[in-house]
């Protein structure tokens, strides 16, 4: 009897699915269905091969602004079915529209989505097991869509509700949720990248211009993936103002700091006070000025580099509420200030000249504005001079053009006769004193110790 039974049960569902083939795929709706269903897969493989055949000739372009790095054989699988299940959408709307039967478009969509689901995951995820959850996922959305119990479902999931405060969310409102938010994230990564490929290539544009509308972009994709998620979990507007407002305030007191890194680096790429690759002093000390360049403006933090090999992170805020010297804002001309002292024996004008010359002879130093030589003071030991001179290139270096120009105006002064001084003292003795020196008894001096008393130039008896 259990035999019989089973072979009933086999019998019924052989007999339901050949009643399915023939009433939904030998018709003549069900071969145009078909035929949809094809033309549809042959246009999307047809325009991914050509986006592959684009990808590998200009692969290292598209993998400087690719958040995953993606062969181009992956991306044209994953855009085949993107292409592929867009055009069976369509073909499934229009035969809707025209009042026809798409039960055969109805499961093929179902198939496309869990494919593209399961191919995107195994590209991009590296981790077994949410690889592993993702598959068996689509297989249960699979199965739902083409066994008619994905309403069933929907409608039991949608009656297991959470209610917090005014905010009411149901299970199957916070998985739509979840699903909406992640592939609306990837579609804004990818729009985010598409603009910052774009931006890139934009001769018109200047880095300040170009970081704050990516800022601005991201900023925005990113309200919209979240605004957008919370709407298809049933959070409605007016409770997603009031929280926000509550969390915004609260957020606004303990985060100050924070936000005003966050203001100020906006008003760094409005007012545009610092750019990329200028030279700044960021910091004076005893040992002297700290300076480097600008390598990044983030939204929180200003990036320096300087010659020591160090990354200084310097927040926002200390450009918009601190004295900084911008070496290169107009242009890149840089003067130097080189001190140094000669004696007073030594011929001044010759020795201007000869400053002037030598710093001319070094390379980084610019022939015009031509280098000068002034006469800072009379000092207590030297005639104080301070060689000027312009160099249109401070990333390269202050130190080692004073260092060269030291070294040749040191050359120089020795081969013409000119005297770099140093600090003198004449000591004057205005009168003699003499000197006595007294016999002890308990401190007998030695005869080889007596020295001269007086002005007798005698030893004493």
């Amino acid at each position: 009897m259990a035999n019989s039974a089973h072979f009933t049960n086999i019998s019924m569902s052989m007999t339901s699915l050949v009643t399915w083939f023939q009433t939904n795929l030998l018709t003549p709706v069900g071969f145009m269905e078909v035929g949809a269903i094809a033309v549809s897969y042959l246009i999307a493989w047809f325009f991914a091969a050509k986006v592959r055949q684009h990808l590998e000739k200009d692969i290292e372009k598209v993998k400087a602004h690719m958040r995953f790095v993606l062969s181009p054989a992956h991306f044209a699988v994953v855009l085949k079915y993107v292409l592929w299940l867009v055009l069976v959408w369509f073909f499934q709307a229009l035969f809707k529209k025209l009042t026809m039967p798409t039960e055969l478009l109805r499961t093929t969509l179902a198939l496309v989505l869990a494919l593209l689901v399961i191919r995107f995951a195994s590209f991009y995820i590296k981790s077994i097991f949410w690889s592993r959850f993702v598959y068996v996922v689509s297989i249960i959305f699979l199965f739902l869509r083409i066994s008619k119990l994905w309403a069933p479902t929907v409608e039991l999931l949608g009656s297991m509700k959470i209610s917090i405060g005014s905010i009411s969310l149901s299970l199957w409102g916070l998985i739509e949720a979840i699903v909406v938010f992640i592939m609306l994230w990837v579609v804004a990564g990818a729009a985010n990248r598409f603009i910052a490929h774009w931006l890139a290539t934009s001769s018109h544009l200047t880095y300040s211009d170009r970081t704050l509308i990516q800022r601005v972009a991201t900023g925005v994709t990113g309200a919209m993936v979240i605004l957008i998620s919370l709407r298809a979990a049933g959070v409605h507007m007016a409770a997603i103002a009031v929280t926000g407002g509550a969390i915004g305030f609260a957020v606004g007191i303990g985060l100050q700091k924070i936000g005003s890194n966050m203001v100020s680096g906006l008003m760094l790429l409005l007012r545009k006070p610092i750019r990329q690759g200028d030279v700044i002093v960021f910091a004076k000390s005893s040992a002297g000025a700290i300076w480097g360049w600008i390598t990044d403006i983030g939204l929180m933090y200003v990036k320096v580099a300087t010659r020591d090999g160090v990354l200084h992170l310097i927040p926002n805020e200390t450009f918009v509420t601190q004295e900084i010297e911008n070496l290169s804002y107009d242009d890149n001309l840089v003067r130097l200030h080189i001190p140094f002292g000669i004696s007073y024996g030594s011929d001044l004008k010759m020795a201007t000249t000869l400053a002037v010359t030598a710093a001319m002879s070094i390379g980084r130093v610019l022939k015009t504005p031509q280098p000068k030589c002034l006469v800072r003071e009379f000092g207590e030991s030297t005639v104080n001079l301070e060689l000027r001179v312009w160099i249109n290139d401070p990333k390269n270096g202050l130190g080692n053009v004073k260092d060269a120009v030291f070294l040749a105006v040191w050359d120089s002064f020795h081969a013409n006769g000119i005297e770099i001084a140093f600090p003198q003292r004449d000591l004057h003795i205005k009168s003699a004193v003499p000197l006595q020196i007294s016999r002890d008894s308990q401190h007998p001096v030695e005869k080889d110790s007596l020295e001269v008393s007086g002005n007798s130039g005698k030893l004493p008896e």
